[in-house]
């Protein structure tokens, strides 16, 4: 499944979408569970996206499983909060919710120009939670096309980032 040199954002996507059953059928032989799968899938396929712009990357689907890979056998790191790591102030700065409120506008306006059915599922899975299983029995759809849905939300909104496109 080798490709030559994805050079554009748009290549690199196609590539994803295309090898995204190699990618899921990888996970699924590693991990029973269905929601774990979905989750490493969609946080490989970021991160490559990610790396992609700060370098070319000949094989995204490659790299998406050796993330994959990664991202299941990777150790817990979580660390206990100790007193000397316990923050003085446990709100943020008024310049840190300045940037995290620009931030979520950002994000609304991301949202509004995406498709509304795209739109729809990525907010009932990324913020509501909600399986892809559900998510496909309520809106009549595959869970094939709610994976598409959600992997090609997630391009979009990586995309409108990379570009600064909040207008």
């Amino acid at each position: 499944m080798s490709k030559p040199d994805v050079g554009s954002q748009e290549a690199l996507c196609r590539a994803l979408v295309d090898g995204s059953s190699h990618i899921k059928r990888y996970l699924s032989r590693h991990s029973s569970d269905a929601t774990e799968v979905a989750d490493y899938y969609q946080e490989a396929v970021v991160r490559v996206l990610e790396k992609a712009r700060e370098q070319s990357i000949r094989n995204p689907v490659a790299y998406a499983l050796t993330i994959a890979k990664n991202l299941m056998t990777a150790p817990s790191r979580t660390t206990p909060l100790t007193d000397e790591m316990d923050p003085e102030c446990p709100g943020p700065t008024p310049e840190q919710q300045a940037e995290s409120d620009e931030r979520f506008r950002q994000f609304q306006a991301i949202l509004q120009r995406m498709p509304p059915l795209r739109r729809r599922v990525l907010i009932r899975r990324r913020l509501h939670g909600e399986s892809r299983e559900a998510i496909a029995r309520s809106l009549g759809l595959s869970e094939e096309a709610v994976k598409k849905h959600i992997t090609r939300a997630m391009i979009d909104l990586q995309q409108a980032i990379d570009r600064n496109d909040t207008a």
